[in-house]
Order: C-alpha cells, then sequence, then structure tokens
C-alpha cells in the first residue's frame, strides 16, 4: 500500500513539470460566437474569421452582413438601431487610418477631434480616430497585424446617448484584440465580471457561470472539471481560510486519502496546493474521484485564488495539462463591463395543490403560518394541541424532523392528515448527532435506496400532499451534509438529492412537493460554501426554503438582528435566482435575549405581508434551543403579539378544506 501510495505521489509530481498545451479541436465549429452575458456581467468573447476577438456589450447585437461585413445593432427606446460595424480587411481590400481621418477634414463643417493616436499590442496595433460632428460621436478602430488581414470599426451614436453609448464603446474597446494562433488552437476567451479576470478555456470545455457571484465552473467533458473562486480575506489570514476550507480533508473524513501537499513561492505569490482521493462511487457515469486544489495568495493582497480540478486516474494528465494551461492563461483586469438587467420575479404566487382528500390553497394575498412544536416521537399530535392550546390558534401546517437512523414516522404523519392538517417532513442524512459518519456519498452509491424507497412508498400510500425537506442547512459545517465534510464537491450532494427525488417519482411518491432550503448565513462564509452551489435544478425543486434566526445575545458569538435585514437581502436573492418558485420560511424564531422581542414579531407580521409577498409560508421553530428561548410563549408580551399578529387580514383565512 505504501509503495502505491509513493508511486502515485511520484507520477503526480512529474506530471505537474508537463508543459504542453492542449487544445480540443473544433473544426465542426463556425468561426463566429455570440458573446453570452449573463446578469452580472460574465461573457465569452466573439471570435470573428478565427481572428479577431472582442466581447458585446448589454444589448449589442452582432449580424454578418455579407462575406467582409458585420453589423452592430442595439435597441434604443424600443427600435432595433444600427450603431456601428466591422469590415474584414483584406490585402485586395485594404484601406488606410489615414484616409478617414482625411476624409474628415475635407467633409466641410465643424467637428471636435477627441482622439487621433495609435496603440502598440503585443501581437498587433490599433488605431483610433474619436470625434463629434453634427450632434453624433464618432468612433473609427483600425486592428493591424502583420498578417495579411485587418479589421475596420465603425462606431456611431447620437450625442444625447453620449454618456451611456461613450462608457459601452469604451468598454467594448477595451475587450478588443487580435488572435495570434496556429490553426486548430481553438479557445473561448472567458470573462467574469465580479472576480475581474480572464482566462481561456479549451473550446469544447462547457462553462457554468449561473453562480459567478460565488465561482465559476469549468466542465471539460470526458476529462474533469474545474472551480475557480476568488476569495476576499476580510481580515482573516490566508492560513485560516485555506487550513479551516480543508480541515476535514486532512483529518480523511469519507475516507479521503491526501495524496500531496506543497507550500511555496513563485514570483511574487505564495503557492499551497493539494491532491487527495476518495473511494469510486461506481452509480456515477465517470466519477471524478481525484482532486488537485491550487491556492494563489498575491502579495500584499487582501485574497485568495482557490482553484480546484477534479479528475479520474486514468484521464490524469491530460486533466492536469489542460488545467495548467487555464491557469496560466488567467490575468486579471480593470475595467467594467455593464451586464444585462437581471429579469423581474413574479411579484406573488396563487398556491394550489389537490390530494385526495384535501384541497391546500393559498390564494395570492395570503401568507400561511405553521409550527413546529415541541413532542415526543409518536405523540406529535399532542404536543401540537397543547401548544395551540397555550395559544389559542389552530395551525393547518406542521412540520418535523427525522434522521436516517429512525424509519418513516407513519403514526404522527397519519395523525396530523387525520386531524386535517398538511405536514413539512424534514429528513436528515446522519445519524443523530453523529459527525463522523458521512452519509452523502453513501447516498449517492445506492446504500440507502431501500431506506429512501420506503419513505416514498409510505407518502404515495397518504395520498395527499407532503412538503419534502432533505437536508437542509447543507451550507452551515454543523451539518455532516455539508461539503465541507466530504471534499467541497457540491456535485455529490446534488447527486444524493437528484437519486431520492428520482426513487420519489419511480415509486409514484408525486404527492411529496421537494423543499430546498439552505440556512440565511454560510458557515464558513467562503465562496466554495455559496449556498447556490448547492442547487439541484429547478426540475427536482419544488419549493425554495428561506431560513434565519434572531439568536440574540445568549453567546458571546450571538448578536440581536432584526426581522428585515434577515431576510430582506435573501429574498430578493432567491426570488431573482428562482424566479418560478414560490418560497417558504421552513423555520426561524426569536429568541428573548438582546431586545424586545414583542417588537421583532410586530415587525416579522408587517414585513411579510408588505414586503415578502412570495413567502406563502413561515413556520415558526416553537422550542427552547439550549439557551436560545425560541417559544412563542417565552413571555406574555410575545405571545400577545403573536396572537395579535396572527389576527391581520392577510394571515386570517382557512387554508385546507376538504
Amino acid at each position: 500500500m505504501k509503495n502505491k501510495r509513493l508511486i502515485t505521489i511520484i507520477m503526480f509530481l512529474i506530471i505537474l513539470t508537463l508543459t504542453h498545451t492542449v487544445y480540443a479541436e473544433g473544426s465542426d465549429k463556425p468561426d463566429t460566437w455570440q458573446s453570452q452575458i449573463s446578469p452580472l456581467g460574465s461573457s465569452f468573447t466573439t471570435l470573428l474569421n478565427g481572428q479577431l476577438e472582442f466581447i458585446l456589450m448589454e444589448g449589442w447585437t452582432l449580424s454578418q452582413k455579407s462575406q467582409y461585413e458585420y453589423i452592430l445593432t442595439k435597441e434604443i427606446e424600443g427600435e432595433v438601431n444600427e450603431i456601428g460595424g466591422i469590415e474584414v480587411l483584406s490585402r485586395e481590400r485594404s484601406s488606410m487610418p489615414s484616409k478617414t481621418f482625411t476624409n474628415l477634414k475635407d467633409s466641410g463643417g465643424s467637428y471636435i477631434l477627441i482622439e487621433d493616436k495609435l496603440i502598440e499590442k503585443d501581437n498587433h496595433s490599433q488605431y483610433h480616430i474619436k470625434w463629434i460632428k453634427d450632434k453624433e460621436y464618432y468612433v473609427d478602430i483600425y486592428i493591424m497585424n502583420n498578417g495579411a488581414t485587418s479589421y475596420h470599426i465603425t462606431l456611431a451614436s447620437d450625442l444625447k446617448y453620449f454618456e451611456t453609448f461613450f462608457q459601452q464603446f469604451e468598454d467594448f474597446i477595451a475587450t478588443l484584440n487580435m488572435r495570434n494562433r496556429a490553426a486548430g488552437e481553438r479557445y473561448n476567451l472567458y470573462y467574469n465580471n465580479v472576480d475581474k479576470y480572464t482566462v481561456q478555456v479549451p473550446d469544447s470545455w462547457q462553462v457554468d457561470n449561473r453562480n459567478e457571484f460565488a465561482g465559476t465552473s469549468f466542465l471539460g467533458p470526458g476529462l474533469g472539471k474545474l472551480y475557480i473562486y476568488k476569495q476576499r480575506l476580510n481580515g482573516i489570514t490566508p492560513n485560516t481560510y485555506i487550513g479551516y476550507s480543508n480541515k476535514k480533508i486532512f483529518e480523511g473524513l469519507a475516507d479521503i486519502q491526501v495524496l500531496f501537499r506543497s507550500d511555496k513561492k513563485e514570483n511574487a505569490s505564495r503557492i499551497v496546493e493539494y491532491m487527495w482521493t476518495r473511494p469510486r462511487i461506481e452509480t456515477i457515469e465517470q466519477d471524478f474521484n481525484y482532486y488537485y486544489e491550487v491556492n494563489v495568495i498575491p502579495k500584499d493582497e487582501d485574497y485568495v485564488y482557490t482553484y480546484i480540478m477534479k479528475t479520474d486516474r486514468e484521464n490524469m494528465e491530460d486533466a492536469i495539462a489542460a488545467f495548467q494551461d487555464i491557469m496560466n492563461s488567467f490575468s486579471s483586469f480593470d475595467y467594467y463591463i455593464k451586464g444585462a438587467k437581471p429579469e423581474k420575479y413574479p411579484d406573488n404566487f396563487e398556491v394550489l395543490i389537490e390530494g385526495n382528500k384535501t384541497k391546500f390553497h393559498i390564494p395570492e394575498d395570503k401568507t400561511l403560518w405553521g409550527i413546529f412544536s415541541t413532542h415526543t416521537p409518536g405523540y406529535y399530535l399532542d404536543g401540537l394541541r397543547m401548544a395551540e392550546a397555550n395559544l389559542g390558534h389552530r395551525f393547518e401546517f406542521a412540520m418535523t424532523y427525522s434522521s436516517f437512523d429512525t424509519e418513516f414516522p407513519e403514526k404522527d404523519v397519519r395523525e396530523i392528515y387525520a386531524d386535517g392538517r398538511i405536514m413539512m417532513l424534514t429528513l436528515h442524512p446522519w445519524s443523530e448527532g453523529n459527525l463522523e459518519r458521512i452519509m452523502i456519498p453513501d447516498i449517492v452509491r445506492g446504500d440507502y435506496d431501500d431506506y429512501i424507497t420506503r419513505w416514498a412508498t409510505k407518502i404515495k400510500e397518504l395520498d395527499q400532499p407532503v412538503f419534502f425537506r432533505f437536508a437542509n442547512e447543507m451550507n452551515g459545517d454543523w451539518d455532516p451534509w455539508c461539503t465541507w465534510f466530504f471534499g467541497k464537491d457540491h456535485d455529490l450532494y446534488i447527486e444524493a438529492w437528484r437519486r431520492i427525488h428520482d426513487i420519489f417519482r419511480e415509486e409514484g411518491a408525486d404527492n411529496a412537493y421537494f423543499v430546498w432550503n439552505p440556512h440565511d448565513r454560510s458557515f464558513p462564509d467562503f465562496n466554495w460554501n455559496n449556498p447556490h452551489l448547492y442547487y439541484p435544478g429547478d426540475e427536482y425543486v419544488d419549493w425554495v426554503g428561506l431560513t434565519g434566526y434572531n439568536n440574540g445575545t445568549s453567546y458571546d458569538w450571538d448578536r440581536w438582528r432584526d426581522f428585515g435585514p434577515i431576510y430582506s437581502g435573501i429574498y430578493h436573492e432567491y426570488s431573482s435566482l428562482y424566479p418560478d418558485k414560490p418560497l417558504i420560511i421552513t423555520e426561524f424564531s426569536s429568541n428573548e435575549a438582546g431586545g424586545d422581542k414583542s417588537e421583532w414579531i410586530r415587525d416579522a407580521f408587517r414585513q411579510l405581508a408588505e414586503d415578502f409577498p412570495r413567502i406563502k409560508i413561515a413556520v415558526w421553530f416553537n422550542q427552547v434551543d439550549g439557551r436560545w428561548q425560541y417559544p412563542i410563549y417565552s413571555s406574555p408580551e410575545a405571545r400577545a403579539a403573536f396572537l395579535e399578529g396572527l389576527k391581520l387580514e392577510r394571515y386570517n383565512f382557512k387554508a385546507i378544506e376538504k
């Protein structure tokens, strides 16, 4: 075993010395690509004629007019307007920059010359002429190299749009480059507007920039996957960030084996590298179970670039070579390109779910209150009725927890439904309290298929709407389904979720509504642990859950947080990212210590009604948790405020009909 491990490390060190470049062929693709600009601005360059590259701005489109001419258009005040063009200038169609300037001077009338200069780039020259004439702003650019082809670019706009177009033109010009590569070497330039960098990506690779505010992933089909994160340190040291991020990897949890460590200086940066592996999972078609992480710590900067690649043993050499090429192409920049505006999300939802005996209806202008009630397993309804007797209010929506070391709570669930209520079942993939047993890889492997099938079968038998919340607060390091425990690989969490979802559908448990539910704060609060990296996909999620507590000041590390600051940010964030999903506060509460709980409750009722209409259900966590006094009736004032809020028109309705 030791010899095999030594051979693996030696092979890895040899691979790290490779310097050859590997690019995927793309002979079947045209030489023209349209830029794809995400809401935050990241994009790929447009490549013309296999040579001229640039990034289109927000709202710009490119179309081909003839063999040598392209048109740039933009919608202005509801109409599509031509704002410029690109002309390919071969030797037979050559043109000189001086000709434009001469024509300008000879055209008569007054003009204001803004710029007239030659700019030398690494592999080409650019000649810029910019002027204002007859209430129009003009730009002429010539891109020239020593080859047979050059380019003439023109841009123009009315002066009344000068401020907007000037900046867009300047940003566009800043991206212009002449590609000087040998035939067959195809790649795209990926531009990240959030973290301000570019990398060259082999043309066959797929890029996922949906969560670029956290990080971007690059998939080389059949080869591997690469993640890039820019982590701002915000007062902590690089050692703290790197050490805590990899703590469970070093401890060997989830059968992880560390193969290689390195900490060295390179130029003005410190480079910290790790390689590790985990057992192969045969149920994944191609399981990338070898990981290589590089942390680049620039001198005198308050951030770390973290690159994490995963591949398999068979493709390790090619994957690391491609990975190194991408890293070597990395370049930071300081210009800004305005991104597209995010799509507006619906202000509200109507919920209508029908079961065999139950219709669950929440109108657009209503929000339903639910509760998690203290109880003895097997006697949930008794505990719920005791809480209701204390309050004088009936809750139609109840929530409970189960773990993988318990079976489906059939007695509790059937009694709740027989009493005319709806339930949200929370299933945690752990043996209660055991942070050493990491079950997510085992779920992906299929080890719990029978257990999950029993849950699906029991839920199907109910034939009533059931909310099913699996592995919530996955971005918290108190839960062993957080990727911190199994190599920071979000794909494994997603695979586990999808496997459970697929089993439910195969068993016909279509009455189960899957609730995906992060915590409002990530622990650790590092980009690789951003909650949205855990999202399984729209087809696997029915409701998006929000969770944020006001813990008060019972512990030294706690602080009082008002309802609005807890929920405002995540409400708009989640609504924008998942506009087609209704929102549910799956659990929340306020402590007594540190402020006025009764005012906190009044504020929550008011803001839910006025500011957060997409939240259709809010579930109060009605239990003491350590020093946190969460119950509604933790004080007479808190109880009175809650009952006062329930009388408001938005909450005063009946959601369940027989």
